[in-house]
């Protein structure tokens, strides 16, 4: 699989972003797993129209929390550890002073994750079936 073409996030960044998400979601079959998603291409567009300081501060929140591990008694950083380790990192960095920054982080990693179409699909939702049934009332009841 190739690396997807992202126009602000590094490669780290994302993978580092895929941990997180993997860590906050944690999805399980039938949904797929993150790495099959386009939950880092929705942070790198989220990214891409912020204003630049909030895309600096959110990318550099993206090594703090690759590196809070260490700092938390850990021998791995964020991507090294279980799920389970994660889990506990992120809780215990989110009650302290990285609290807002995993709280952003968290909200757009499951906007990320639920927004991915195949995520969407295996919820039960089908957007295009969505779509077509408005275009069907707009012709049939004459809207707009």
């Amino acid at each position: 699989m190739t690396t997807p073409p992202f126009t602000v996030l590094r490669p780290r960044e994302a993978s580092i972003f895929a941990a997180f998400v993997e860590a906050v979601v944690a999805p399980e079959p039938p949904l797929p797993p993150v790495r099959e998603t386009g939950a880092a291409l929705a942070l790198d567009a989220s990214l891409a129209a912020a204003p630049a300081a909030n895309r600096l501060v959110l990318r550099q929140g993206l090594y703090a929390l690759e590196l809070a591990p260490l700092v938390l008694g850990h021998r791995a950083r964020l991507r090294r550890l279980d799920p389970a380790a994660r889990r506990e990192v992120l809780a215990r960095a989110e009650a302290g002073p990285l609290g807002p920054l995993v709280q952003a982080l968290r909200t757009l990693a499951h906007l990320g994750y639920y927004g991915d179409d195949a995520v969407m699909r295996g919820c039960g939702y089908d957007a295009g079936a969505v779509v077509a049934r408005g275009a069907h009332l707009r012709v049939t009841e004459a809207r707009w």
